[in-house]
């Protein structure tokens, strides 16, 4: 099937179209990650990649310049380095009135004006100033990451720019997992637990200890009807 040009379906007109419910034979996304590199640590750097334009950005043109970007942050920073998110998802399905091709073709592809068309793609509406893509690093790769995203953003059909700012992370130590913080927390309970197992042992030795304080006295008790039985 040849491959219409994106500026076919850049623009935003008519509703979307986006009820899988009542349509079939709709092609898969393209788009296989929408998150990549360190999930479980946190970053206090963010640099977005943000539209400039509103558009329509199809799911081929976002799995591009998702490609683009891991690639470079992939060799040039590293996987436990950055954790990169793709912040859309192609809801809209695109249509398209096929039409026959070749040659002698044309005077039989003109077909009816305004068809609805049958699923060809998916495609993600976007609006002027949001935020496509997000990488959350350190500052000392921050130049390198620059760098990656201003090469995804070729691969978009609207101008786009980049914003870096700092953000707030929580009170455990940066680049710390929080799997791992959550088990060092639960260590020294279990610890306590552990020790806390002999004192309840020492405890209920201590009544035994009594009781065989008591056995004694019992043991004298009865001794002494035994000295009355002999006098």
């Amino acid at each position: 099937m040849v491959r219409k040009p994106a500026k076919m379906y850049r623009n935003v007109n008519k509703k979307a179209y986006t009820r899988r419910k009542y349509m079939g034979g709709v092609p898969g996304s393209k788009i296989v990650q929408f998150e990549m590199g360190n999930l479980s640590q946190e970053f206090p750097t963010e640099i977005d990649l943000i539209v400039d334009e509103t558009c329509q950005i199809r799911h081929s043109s976002l799995e591009a310049a998702r490609i683009t970007a891991n690639r470079r942050l992939m060799k040039d920073v590293g996987r436990s380095n950055f954790h990169f998110k793709i912040r859309v998802f192609p809801h809209h399905v695109l249509r398209e009135n096929k039409q026959a091709t070749g040659a002698g073709a044309d005077r039989v592809s003109e077909g009816m004006r305004l068809a609805f068309g049958k699923a060809v793609g998916t495609a993600a509406r976007v609006e002027s100033g949001q935020k496509i893509m997000t990488v959350f690093s350190t500052e000392q790769y921050l130049e390198k990451i620059k760098d990656a995203l201003r090469h995804s953003g070729h691969k978009l059909p609207t101008p786009s720019h980049l914003k870096v700012s700092t953000i707030k992370v929580s009170g455990r130590i940066i680049a710390a997992p929080k799997l791992v913080g959550e088990k060092v927390v639960a260590a020294p309970v279990v610890a306590e637990e552990a020790a806390a197992e002999p004192a309840k042992d020492a405890k209920g030795a201590a009544p035994a200890a009594k009781g065989g304080k008591d056995a004694k006295a019992d043991d004298k008790k009865g001794a002494a009807p035994a000295k009355g039985g002999k006098k």
